[in-house]
C-alpha cells in the first residue's frame, strides 16, 4: 500500500513538471531548432555545382564618342565610331560539387547584348593558378569569348575583363550548360535603398533581420502556448500570426536582396 502510495506521489510529481508551460515552451523552441538544424544539415550535406557569374555594375567608360578628344581607337586597322567602355564579370562555382572539364555540356561563353564588338577580353584575377582557366578569343568581333578549365572547385572562379564597343547600357550575358545545371545563374544586386530603415541596418541587416525573425517566433510560441489565459480569440491570434509571418518573410527576403554579390576572391 505505501508503495503504491509513493509511486503515485512520484508520478503526479511527474505530471507537475511536464504541466509547466515553461516545460512546453522549452520543447517547442526544441522542436523548431530542431527542424531548422535539419534543413540546415541536409542542405549542407547535398553535393551539386553551381556556377554562376556577377557584372560588376561599376563600368569604365574609355573613349565617349562626340566629345573632344585626341584619342581615338582602332581595331583591326578601322577606326571605331562608337563609345568604348570597360566591364568585368566574375565567373566562378558557388556549389560544392567540382566542375571539371568534361561536365561542360555546352561552353560556356561570356557575351554582350545587343551584339557588341569585344576589342580585348583578359583574365584580370584567378582564385588558383591550378584551375587553370582559359579564354578562347576567336569570336571577339562577334561579341562573345569562351571559358574553359581543368577544374572549379568551390569557391574558385575568374574575374574576365571585357573592352567592348559599345556603351555602359550594353549588357553582358553568360550561357552554357554544365552536367547537373542547366543554365549558368547570373547573381543580381537589387538596390532597397528605398526602404527607410535601410540607413540605420545597413551594416548588419542580415544578421538584425535573421535575429528579430527569431524573437518574434518565440514570442509567437509563448502567446499560442498561453493564449487562454491571456484570454486571445483563437481568429485574432490566427490574423496575428499571419501578419508576423509576412512581416518576418518581408524582412528576410529585404535583408538577402540587399547583399551585394561578389565573388570569394574579390574583383581586381
Amino acid at each position: 500500500m505505501i508503495e503504491q502510495t509513493n509511486e503515485k506521489r512520484r508520478l503526479m510529481k511527474l505530471l507537475y513538471v511536464f504541466s509547466n508551460p515553461w516545460v512546453g515552451i522549452i520543447g517547442s523552441v526544441a522542436s523548431i531548432v530542431g527542424v531548422l538544424l535539419a534543413v540546415y544539415f541536409y542542405f549542407l550535406s547535398v553535393r551539386s555545382p553551381e556556377l554562376v557569374y556577377y557584372v560588376n555594375p561599376a563600368r569604365a567608360v574609355v573613349v565617349t564618342q562626340g566629345t573632344a578628344s585626341r584619342l581615338s581607337v582602332l581595331f583591326d586597322g578601322r577606326q571605331i565610331s562608337q563609345d568604348v567602355t570597360a566591364s568585368q564579370v566574375a565567373i566562378w562555382n558557388r556549389g560544392r560539387e567540382p566542375i571539371r572539364q568534361a561536365a561542360i555540356l555546352k561552353p560556356i561563353i561570356i557575351q554582350t547584348y545587343p551584339k557588341a564588338p569585344i576589342l580585348e577580353a583578359t583574365i584580370r584575377k584567378k582564385s588558383r593558378e591550378v584551375v587553370n582557366l582559359q579564354m578562347e578569343q576567336t569570336r571577339l568581333s562577334e561579341g562573345e569569348v569562351s571559358l574553359k578549365w581543368n577544374i572549379l572547385e568551390k569557391g574558385d572562379g575568374a574575374v574576365v575583363q571585357l573592352v567592348y564597343a559599345g556603351g555602359p547600357g550594353v549588357q553582358i550575358r553568360c550561357d552554357g550548360v554544365i552536367e547537373g545545371q542547366s543554365s549558368v545563374k547570373e547573381l543580381v544586386f537589387k538596390d532597397t535603398s528605398w526602404l527607410a530603415f535601410e540607413n540605420w541596418w545597413k551594416r548588419n541587416q542580415v544578421y538584425f533581420g535573421v535575429g528579430l525573425a527569431i524573437l518574434l517566433a518565440v514570442g509567437l510560441i509563448l502567446v499560442w502556448i498561453n493564449r487562454s489565459e491571456l484570454g486571445f480569440p483563437k481568429f485574432k491570434l490566427t490574423i496575428v500570426t499571419l501578419a508576423l509571418v509576412l512581416f518576418i518573410g518581408f524582412i528576410i527576403y529585404v535583408s538577402f536582396q540587399s547583399i551585394i554579390p561578389a565573388p570569394p576572391f574579390g574583383f581586381e
